[in-house]
């Protein structure tokens, strides 16, 4: 996977500590970085245009082998997608792993079978995984170490809304329903 740009997040506070059931909403500017993904499907691809195909993006850090916050925010993720019903087609949710030492190609579609979970998981090598999560100010230096988050950005706009902590469904739902396209 190559590496050709990075760009650190704009104007973030962090939260990092906050209490687990406080959720923090802010806007922020990141810069996609220029990095090539697998896709669970065994694609490589480019992450700037994953993200931006067009539609709404929903975006969060997981690794498959997480006992903690992963599993909630997946199961927030789900309950999310299943509320949008005939809707979901029109979200692009990505799920990136921040273990892509473990998280294979094969891993990461058993973990979305397994959930019966839509979207598009993707790995890559670490540098590329810690790249991603640098710019969007996720990094904490190891997955066991990591923060319940989700980034929400509408078509083409430059700002993306981030959730800090465990975020329910419903909020999540109502956050969407708010993005406004650029």
């Amino acid at each position: 996977m190559a590496l050709l740009l990075v760009a650190p997040a704009q104007g973030h506070t962090s939260t990092a500590g906050a209490d687990a059931t406080a959720v923090h909403r802010s806007e922020q500017r990141y810069q996609v970085p220029t990095v090539k993904v697998l896709t669970a499907d065994g694609r490589a691809q480019a992450l700037r245009p994953l993200l931006d195909d067009g539609r709404p993006v929903v975006l969060t850090f997981l690794y498959t082998s997480c006992t903690t916050v992963c599993p909630v925010t997946s199961h927030v993720i789900d309950e999310f997608v299943r509320a949008l019903g005939a809707e979901a087609p029109q979200v692009n949710v990505v799920s990136v792993s921040i273990d892509p030492d473990h998280d294979t190609v094969t891993r990461l579609a058993e973990h979305a079978r397994s959930r019966r979970a839509q979207g598009t998981f993707v790995t890559g090598d670490p540098q590329s995984s810690e790249t991603v999560q640098r710019a969007f100010d996720a990094w904490r230096g190891d997955k066991m170490n990591h923060d319940a988050v989700i980034f929400l950005r509408a078509p083409a706009s430059p700002v993306w809304v981030r959730l800090d902590g465990l975020v329910s469904p419903r909020r999540l739902l109502d956050e969407y329903r708010r993005l406004k396209p650029a």
